[in-house]
């Protein structure tokens, strides 16, 4: 897809807004840029400004995000500003793992802060809980005890945020019996591996990982693995996949693309790991700095897009082949969480 700027121009204002949102929502962000900056930020009203940083933000381009938030005027700038703006920060820390004391730490903890107030005035739950998830995405820089004397207010409704969260993993009971017969009728794996899905833990230790996946055969965790791999490359490329907790099965989905006889994946996962040294950690803030540190070479993205592209253009069948193969080791029933 493509748009020059006069094309953009010869829409009306509803519609030039409209489509940078539709455009913001399908990760065209190189497309807003490209449009926006073309036409020149002096020339954009506060609604486009906001979501040219919006954009600049999700093409990990926070500083200039942090340029187009400033030249939004004061009286536009509302609860969804103060996330977007705040977002902008809690990049820079958590790429940079600043300190708490850092100024880019503490801008971002204002601008939360001021986030939560004014989205709880608004009624914007969602935009609420997006600021608190700023705060969450640099929780392994902050100081809480300094942090809950400089900003209480902030500190007590993150609090509430994380029971809120945990109350939501702990879930409800399900009661799931899988049998051979519905494994054979289906080619929905996801369905399939649900249980796996919402029992196995991708969030804490590798050890948590292992005991949470005790109840489950090794194919079925290998199943879960491959399952996480697809949703996180196909959402966001092997970066995101490591940046995030998912990155912790990348050995399961290793093994289990090449038991499932997909080879192609296989290969492609292991050319990736290899250029990372044949290894990646299990612990997440060790894949950050790996990754940090990767970042600065330029040919790390030119590498990992070539890759992402092998993902993407898999039509998904191999995994079904070997399932149906070997239904008697995906079945189950039992009960499992599901949160709410």
């Amino acid at each position: 897809m493509s748009m020059s700027v006069e094309q953009f121009l010869s829409l009306s204002d509803a519609e030039q807004l409209q489509t940078i949102k539709d455009l913001n929502d399908i990760g065209q962000e190189d497309i807003i840029i490209d449009v926006l900056t073309g036409v020149g930020i002096d020339n954009l009203s506060a609604p486009l400004l906001g979501e040219l940083g919006r954009a600049y933000n999700n093409n990990d381009k926070p500083e200039e995000a942090i340029k187009v938030f400033k030249a939004i005027d004061k009286k536009y700038r509302d609860a969804v500003w103060h996330y977007r703006y705040a977002y902008s920060y809690g990049s820079i820390v958590s790429s940079n793992r600043e300190a708490y004391t850092s100024e880019n730490m503490q801008q971002m903890l204002a601008l939360v802060d001021s986030g939560v107030q004014l989205a709880t005035k608004e009624g914007r739950n969602d935009i609420r809980e997006y600021c608190l998830e700023v705060k969450d995405m640099c929780r392994l820089e902050i100081d809480f005890e300094k942090c809950e004397v400089d900003y209480p207010d902030l500190c007590l409704n993150y609090s509430k945020y994380i029971a809120e969260k945990k109350k939501k993993r702990e879930g409800v009971p399900r009661q799931r019996t899988i049998t051979v017969e519905e494994i054979l009728a289906t080619d929905d794996m996801w369905t399939i591996n649900e249980p796996a899905y919402w029992t196995i833990n991708i969030y804490g230790s590798y050890d948590d990982y292992l005991e949470s996946a005790k109840g489950f055969t090794v194919e079925q965790r290998y199943l879960n693995a491959i399952c996480w791999y697809f949703a996180e490359v196909n959402n966001g490329g092997h970066h995101q996949f490591f940046y995030n907790s998912t990155g912790i099965v990348w050995e399961d989905a290793l093994v289990g693309l090449r038991l499932f006889k997909m080879d192609i994946l296989a290969d492609n996962l292991q050319s990736v790991i290899d250029y990372f040294g044949g290894s990646v950690p299990f612990d997440r803030a060790e894949r950050w700095t790996i990754l940090q540190d990767w970042e600065n070479e330029a040919k790390l993205f030119d590498f990992l897009d070539v890759k992402d592209d092998v993902v993407y253009e898999y039509d998904g069948k191999f995994e079904d082949v070997f399932v149906h193969e070997h239904p008697e080791l995906f079945v189950f029933d039992g009960t499992y969480t599901v949160s709410e």
